[in-house]
């Protein structure tokens, strides 16, 4: 096959992935209003948020009028949810905000809290037909920041939680199941931690917690953050999140290192329960202004949170007590976190440190020996040269991530964090840098390394992928199955048909699967002043690309 054919199937076969990623990402298709009464409906839904919102849909913040108007409609509307469980109860937990005896997470927006606020958390519980098994806790917040009517922020979670809470009170859960909805979020997380500091939510350790939020109002929805120590209950029930199931690893290591916070650090840290946290990151423009509204709300995203608020629930609620004890002794005997992320949203798949660790050696192994054997010099002398040649096209990728910085400044979106165009800027980006690596790696690798004639350049792209995917096994676990995998699935390729290029296919097939969707998810996540990082990726990206046309075809020795 010519080069070009093969340039142009790798670069589509990259590009599907995105596109694929994309598309399955942006959530289920809704449910209509005449959805089954025991489903998650997004139309049913709508309905709630239209009503719990008003007409027009205005801020509901804490301490102010709007917030109390908004509070009462979801009381009534929880009244009426549960009215067919005799036992389940609806009521508030009011506690005055004091800076003296309680924490908050530090912001700059507590001092728009209005005087003498009253936090006014909001609790239902439904009464399991098993009592005596450990309960099951869904959180979300039910005010909106001062400046939004907070449609996605968080109302969509509020009607997912209402819309399960009617499904349960018809259909009883085998575990009690709390539905907490807290005051002050916006300010600081000020509800959960007042509730930890007075010690007044009545809840005694429950087997798991689910917290759902939003930074945006469209797409479908991510598990992006979990307890730490997380292996046992990760193997038993990530694979329930529900389709797509849109979840990595990567994105739990990368949050705790930021300084954002949600009401689930509260209960994952303060409470110390085990749990997951659900946020949508789609159409982040809309976030914390007055944008956010039901108009600007997608009906899949709705019909997403939904769809985890039920299906996550249900996974646990199977749970018996024996699994449930166990989880929690493998917990604390065996501390650990799990490496998962999910295919194309179909399947998550799971991997613990250690096997992640032996893979790496593997692929290793079965990458740098036979080479080596060949001689220690010649195949170091082409390591270097390859090292030397992948700078430049990652160099020039920086500028170009800078130039696209630079030009986004000019446009009307300059002041914004979040901008309407945010997928589609990452998205150019990528696909301009993939172009400008292409065209500097076809001048210089014939220059600095005669592929025409040896793998030099197909056995150094892999040697050094198979030693960075080594040493991120053992330092970043979390994010190393992006480098692991490829160099594991291209190792397993030469070694058995001796041909390197079958290796690098193999390779680039998997990095292809792998990265092209979570970059979707990344370029949604960190927004539109990040340009060079995209870029830059993209050339690295581009340069293990290259592994697949730039090699002869005589079969290796």
């Amino acid at each position: 096959m010519r080069r070009g054919y093969r340039q142009l199937i790798s670069v589509a076969v990259f590009t599907l992935a995105i596109a694929i990623g994309g598309w399955i990402y942006h959530g289920p298709s809704p449910r209509g209003i005449d959805a089954p009464p025991d489903v998650p409906s997004a139309a049913r839904m709508r309905q709630s948020l239209q009503l719990l919102l008003g007409q027009p849909a205005l801020q509901h913040s804490a301490g102010t009028v709007e917030g109390d108007a908004y509070l009462r409609r979801l009381e009534v509307t929880l009244k009426s949810a549960v009215r067919f469980q005799a036992e389940a109860t609806v009521w508030r937990i009011e506690i005055p905000f004091d800076l003296e005896h309680q924490d908050w997470h530090p912001n700059d927006r507590l001092g728009l809290l209005p005087e003498n606020t009253i936090l006014k958390n909001l609790l239902v519980t439904i009464p399991g037909t098993v009592p005596h098994l450990r309960p099951i806790l869904l959180v979300t917040h039910h005010d909106s920041c001062p400046w939004g009517p907070g449609a996605g922020d968080a109302s969509s979670a509020v009607v997912a939680l209402v819309e399960y809470a009617g499904i349960l009170g018809q259909n009883p859960p085998r575990r009690t199941t709390h539905f907490l909805f807290t005051d002050g979020e916006e300010f600081g997380l000020l509800g959960a931690h007042a509730l930890y500091d007075h010690q007044a939510l009545p809840i005694e350790d429950p087997a798991f917690v689910l917290n759902f939020d939003a930074r945006g109002t469209t797409g479908g929805i991510p598990m992006f953050e979990t307890h730490d120590n997380n292996a046992a209950w990760v193997t038993a029930i990530i694979d329930d999140l529900a389709k797509p199931k849109i979840t990595t690893s990567l994105a739990v290591m990368v949050y705790r290192t930021l300084p954002n916070a949600t009401d689930f650090d509260v209960f994952g840290q303060k409470f110390g329960w085990p749990g997951f946290n659900f946020a949508t990151i789609g159409g982040a423009h809309h976030y914390h202004t007055p944008h956010d509204i039901p108009e600007n709300l997608s009906d899949r995203t709705l019909q997403h949170m939904g769809d985890h608020v039920a299906s996550v629930h249900q996974a646990i609620d199977r749970l018996t007590k024996e699994q449930i004890d166990a989880l929690r002794r493998q917990t604390t005997l065996t501390p650990r976190n799990a490496i998962f992320f999910d295919l194309f949203g179909l399947k998550v798949i799971t991997l613990d440190a250690t096997s992640q660790i032996s893979l790496a050696i593997f692929a290793f192994a079965l990458t740098w020996l036979p080479i080596l054997k060949q001689g220690y010099k010649i195949p170091f002398q082409a390591m270097f040269r390859f090292v030397g040649t992948g700078m430049l096209p990652i160099i020039a990728c920086a500028i170009l991530g800078i130039i696209a910085n630079v030009t986004l400044k000019l446009t009307p979106y300059h002041q914004l964090r979040y901008t309407p165009v945010d997928l589609f800027a990452g998205l150019l980006t990528i696909g301009l840098a993939v172009a400008t690596s292409i065209l500097i790696l076809e001048r210089m690798i014939p220059k600095l390394m005669p592929c025409d004639n040896s793998h030099e350049l197909c056995d150094s792209v892999w040697m050094m992928s198979s030693l960075l995917a080594l040493m991120a096994a053992v330092l970043v676990p979390a994010g190393a199955y992006l480098l692991v995998l490829p160099a594991f699935v291209a190792s397993l390729g030469r070694t058995f048909t001796g041909r390197p290029s079958i290796g690098a296919w193999g390779g680039w097939l998997t990095t292809a699967t792998l990265v092209g969707p979570l970059l979707v998810l990344l370029v949604q996540a960190i927004g539109p002043w990040n340009q060079p990082v995209y870029a830059i990726l993209a050339a690295l990206l581009s340069i293990q690309m290259a592994a697949t046309w730039h090699h002869p075809t005589v079969v290796a020795k």
